[in-house]
């Protein structure tokens, strides 16, 4: 009896030493920071800048966007998980499509942008974020816009530009997220088209667990 007694203590101490580790065979898991990646997709809402050459009367346009997340969650609260602390850095391979009208055609631009950003998390299910958007023009459309007595090559555009941007998140699980950020032209599009993009974009994107560290 005492033999079973003895078993049934030695037992129950080890399952509450189980219950306080995490999987990892019963080693206290010391890492503090999670890697997700994912995708997202959204619209966004695009202005220019006046043309000064002629009055094109542009209008804003709707566009949309799609691309990557890559994601690192640093630290965790006091008591939390892996990747639960205030800070995290992320990074965003995108396709993104503009549209802006104008009373004679519509400008399509299609562009390869790579934001890079921090996010402060405010509650764990919010936080603000800011960074820089590295854009890179990869089509022009229409090749030639004919405005009063002026041609426009819209189909040489080739631009780069840096946009830095703000914004705010929100999460469910880290993993389902959904994000609105404005983001400020810096570069004319091109020498023939000195005009600057500012657009606002609405994005939701899932993320998946990969590693801690």
């Amino acid at each position: 009896m005492r033999k079973l007694l003895f078993l049934m203590v030695m037992l129950m101490s080890a399952m509450t030493v189980f219950a306080q580790d995490d999987d990892l065979g019963g080693i206290q898991d010391k890492r503090s920071n999670l890697v997700q990646i994912g995708v997202k997709a959204g619209a966004n809402f695009t202005t220019m800048s006046k043309y000064k050459v002629v009055d094109l009367n542009q209008k804003s346009g709707f566009g949309y966007e799609v691309g990557a997340v890559m994601t690192a969650h640093l630290g965790k609260r006091l008591g939390g998980d892996a990747g639960s602390g205030r800070w995290a850095v992320q990074i965003e391979p995108t396709y993104a499509y503009h549209t802006i009208g104008t009373d004679f055609d519509d400008i399509k631009l299609s562009f390869f942008e790579l934001p890079i950003l921090g996010k402060y998390y405010i509650l764990p299910t919010v936080n603000v974020e800011a960074g820089v958007n590295l854009c890179g023009t990869l089509s022009a459309k229409p090749e030639m816009l004919s405005a009063q007595v002026t041609n426009v090559a819209i189909g040489d555009i080739k631009g780069f530009d840096v946009r830095p941007f703000i914004g705010v998140s929100y999460e469910v699980d880290k993993k389902l997220y959904a994000s609105l950020r404005y983001s400020l032209g810096t570069s004319d599009l091109a020498g023939n088209f000195p005009c600057k993009l500012n657009t606002l974009n609405l994005t939701v994107g899932y993320r998946f667990d990969i590693f801690k560290f």
